[in-house]
């Protein structure tokens, strides 16, 4: 394949890429191995949480009208609740024991507040002597406690389908004490580089005129957060090595493929015909800036995109289609993360080809900045490692105006 057969738009090629997004199964997983993975059910609170008043801090729970008018000079004296006698024990036992007018009892963060309380004062502002405790400060009803169903309420939607999952929603199920939840199946996602010029940075390198593989380190990198990558490794400009290595990763039960390198025209690159050898090659040639020979295909069912070999249009064609493709047969339904900023100077961009400019955020007290970092060339690795996120020229926009709203992508990974 001498040319591409024809640049297409993003949106369009975007769009095609999708309508071959097939939803992954759904699989039941313990809660705290559900670190980024997609959840497949709305999570509603099975009781209120907390379950009961609780002290917010330590101290002493008391009756916070018995505080009143209480200060430095004129403290208030409060007596301590007994608990003389096994009927007083047992009903502490079951948490049943009742505060009357002008008692006390000593409580520590977390701790159900005894009946007939409703406030709780710091230790600091009161001392205990003997039996009797010496108030220094008045406390209005309700302070230092954590009511009933004050962070979830019984039957309350607190996660959605499609949610990626962090770190807080996992304590949000041991809270919940949810220990199955329902999460999208990530998809085996095979990784290929090919190319005569390539050596794997793990292999010993002694001055040899080679250089190193770094798209599929970059790709499987991108691909951990979301799917399960398998990286097949580096495969020689050679017709039926490219043919034999598509063939052993699909019966390896891989769901889809990355294939960078070999996208382009040249005498050397052969993937975009191996994929039509084996498939269909739904389209070729992207309108895109870096990321140009990107293309899309389909072998037994199974989509394979085909990616440039620099790192950077590899990378750049990751974010603009792979990633929402990604997003979409796991189920992702949150936008993925955006800052508003203005471009700290003119980029220029060309009328009908969308541009993928790396930007660095400067943070000022008039706001964000999105300010490009000038590179030629999308062999430049280092403009992805000096930048921030990205900022999408669409294709007929002929580039953006210093001071100009812009919408930055942040990276992630």
């Amino acid at each position: 394949m001498k040319l591409f057969r024809t640049l297409i738009p993003l949106d369009e090629a975007l769009k095609t890429v999708l309508s071959y997004a097939k939803r992954t199964e759904i699989e039941e997983f313990r809660f705290d191995d559900a670190l980024n993975r997609v959840l497949a059910e709305d999570v509603c609170s099975p009781a209120d949480s907390p379950p009961f008043d609780r002290a917010a801090m330590d101290g002493y729970a008391i009756k916070g009208e018995d505080s009143f008018g209480a200060s430095q000079n004129n403290p208030v004296f409060l007596r301590k609740k007994s608990r003389r006698g096994e009927k007083e024990k047992e009903k502490e036992k079951e948490n049943e024991i009742e505060i009357g007018e002008g008692e006390y009892l000593h409580i520590q963060t977390g701790m159900q507040l005894p009946k007939g309380s409703n406030a709780v004062v710091m230790l600091e502002y009161a001392k205990e002597r003997g039996t009797e405790l010496e108030l220094f400060k008045p406390v209005t009803p309700g302070k230092n406690v954590s009511f009933k169903g004050e962070d979830v309420k019984k039957g309350e939607e607190v996660l959605k389908e499609g949610r990626l999952l962090r770190a807080h929603d996992i304590g949000m199920f041991a809270s919940l004490f949810k220990t199955k939840v329902k999460v999208y199946k990530r998809a085996k996602v095979g990784i290929i580089s090919t190319g005569d010029e390539l050596l794997d940075p793990k292999e010993s390198f002694e001055g040899e005129k080679k250089i190193a593989d770094v798209n599929s380190y970059v790709l499987e990198a991108l691909l951990k957060k979301i799917a399960s990558p398998y990286r097949i490794g580096i495969v020689r400009d050679d017709y039926e090595e490219i043919k034999n290595a598509i063939r052993f990763s699909l019966e390896e039960g891989c769901d889809g493929l990355l294939i960078s390198g070999g996208s382009s025209v040249g005498k050397r690159d052969f993937i975009a015909d191996v994929v039509e050898d084996l498939g269909k090659l739904v389209f070729h040639g992207v309108a895109i800036r870096p990321g140009e020979p990107t293309g899309f295909g389909v072998i037994n069912n199974k989509p394979v995109f085909v990616l440039p070999g620099y790192p950077v249009a590899t990378i750049s064609a990751f974010e603009m289609l792979v990633r929402p493709f990604l997003y979409a047969i796991h189920g992702v339904k949150e936008p993925r993360g955006k800052i508003f900023a203005m471009a700290s100077k003119k980029i220029p961009s060309a009328v009908g080809r969308t541009d993928f400019v790396r930007v660095k955020l400067l943070c000022t007290e008039n706001g964000y900045y999105a300010e490009p970092i000038r590179v030629s060339g999308s062999g430049i690795l280092s403009s992805m490692t000096k930048s921030d996120g990205f900022v999408v020229i669409e294709e007929n926009k002929e580039g953006v105006e210093e001071g100009e709203k812009v919408e930055v992508n942040v990276w992630e990974w």
